[in-house]
């Protein structure tokens, strides 16, 4: 009987152990994928690539469905503050060693989105309570995929089939998001607070009350 319990107490911490590992390596691999895709000759081709890697929305988004299929809060912060790590690692690691390059503005930045992952994981997974204030927080991601598709996808951008390609990349990120919120009434009030905060933000933004944060890319 101990016997068993010790090997049920390790697998369990191997489990443990590769849960925390597999968000780092997701984030080196989504990491050094962006950096390659960064360059002169796929960006020219294929601008799309760039306006998905290169914008807050697909780490949001990745960050969390992470932090949702996390087993505890705990665990949401601490999984969520390691994709960012192991993506940022990548990205500004090659960029650093390989180019030769050093963008202190933007490794600054992220740094600082960075930090402040573990509380935003923590916060993401509440939504697993039973409570109405988490229909609020669950929708918070969904504001930064649509005020996002909005400001880069549908105002700026000017070839029709990136265009297309993006906004059915936006709607990947919505649907699959909204695919692990826990019950269909969580999703539809997620939904529609992530709506109508988003046509807010966006009024905001477009009557200089608050400033663009995607005019900070370009920092």
């Amino acid at each position: 009987m101990r016997h068993k319990l010790n090997m049920y107490k390790l697998a369990r911490k191997k489990s443990n152990v590769c849960s925390l590992f597999l968000p780092f390596m997701i984030g080196i691999v989504l990491g050094i994928t962006a950096k390659l895709i960064d360059v002169s000759y796929v960006t020219s081709k294929f601008p799309v690539f760039d306006n998905i890697m290169g914008r807050f929305g697909i780490w949001v988004w990745a960050a969390a469905i992470i932090s949702i299929l996390s087993k505890t809060a705990l665990f949401a912060a601490v999984r969520s503050f390691l994709f960012f790590v192991g993506m940022l690692l990548a990205y500004y690691g090659y960029t650093v060693l390989f180019l030769k390059f050093f963008p202190k503005s933007q490794i600054i930045l992220w740094s600082g989105i960075a930090m402040i992952t573990p509380f935003c994981g923590f916060l993401i997974w509440q939504i697993h309570r039973k409570r109405r204030y988490t229909n609020f927080i669950s929708s918070l991601p969904l504001v930064i995929f649509f005020t996002e598709w909005y400001l880069t996808a549908y105002t700026s951008f000017g070839i029709a089939k990136d265009e297309l390609l993006l906004s059915i990349a936006y709607f990947c990120f919505t649907f699959s998001f909204l695919a692990v919120i826990p019950t269909n009434k969580k999703r539809l009030f997620s939904l529609l607070y992530g709506i109508l905060e988003s046509i807010i933000l966006i009024l905001f933004i477009r009557k200089g009350i608050i400033v663009n944060p995607y005019d900070l890319l370009n920092i």
